[in-house]
């Protein structure tokens, strides 16, 4: 299917973030699935434009955006805590959903490292039909209001490996989400611990269909083509199995 891309801007109070909306150009005018994508930690939205792409060829409405200090956003990444990440991933869902092409009922949310953490606590607060975390972070919840890159890095790197996240708030949360959810692991991730993938996806106890799948050999950010192939064809795969049970 044919899409457009269109340029738009989201504002949270007087600092705008930066969006690309993918349309498909459908001849009729139902309603559309859509999707929006949480980038990881300082990355940006080009990083993602390629499974974008794949899933507005399919039909899905689909918007991906810079978080504030990220890309082409306003702010400074040197000022970006995680709660204003969470105030971002809030904008870009409810913008999405304001659109006139979206359909309410058939929401995804894909979201890869920070974006997955910021993914998974979005499910406490708005409805998501289908959700995918691709290597995803977590965080103490006491770090809520820090600048992750000005903590201590031997503190970082001791709770990475040993502290206990299954008291966190996003793994509470997931606990709770009654939707449908697919964990991507990458195999040879070198930043989130492969235990971290296996506490989510063993929480995700009260969801109607969870799904953990492996992308073999692949390092936690995905620059080489046949990783990103991959990773596409299996967001495009679950969203279409989740949203349009194609």
């Amino acid at each position: 299917m044919k899409f457009e891309t269109q340029s738009v801007s989201i504002y949270i109070k007087s600092e705008k973030l930066s969006g690309t909306l993918f349309v498909p150009q459908s001849k009729n005018q139902n309603l559309l699935p859509s999707v929006v994508i949480f980038h990881g930690r300082g990355s940006n939205k080009k990083r993602y434009f390629d499974r974008a792409q794949s899933l507005a060829e399919k039909g899905f409405l689909t918007l991906v955006f810079d978080f504030r200090g990220c890309g082409e956003s306003d702010g400074k990444f040197s000022n970006q805590t995680i709660a204003k990440g969470f105030e971002d991933a809030l904008a870009g869902y409810d913008f999405l959903v304001s659109h006139k092409l979206c359909d309410k009922n058939q929401i995804g949310v894909l979201g890869g490292s920070f974006g997955g953490y910021q993914a998974a606590l979005l499910t406490e607060k708005r409805p998501v039909s289908s959700l995918i975390l691709a290597a995803p972070a977590i965080y103490q919840d006491e770090w809520w209001n820090a600048v992750p890159e000005k903590m201590d890095p031997e503190r970082k790197a001791l709770y990475r490996q040993q502290a206990d996240i299954r008291n966190t708030k996003a793994i509470k949360v997931i606990k709770k989400y009654s939707g449908q959810i697919l964990i991507v692991e990458h195999e040879n991730d070198e930043v989130i611990p492969k235990r971290i993938t296996k506490v989510y996806y063993e929480n995700t106890i009260n969801s109607s269909l969870r799904e953990k799948q492996i992308i073999k050999e692949a390092p936690h950010a995905l620059h080489d083509q046949k990783y990103l192939t991959q990773s596409s064809e299996i967001i495009t795969s679950w969203f279409l199995k989740t949203l349009t049970n194609k």
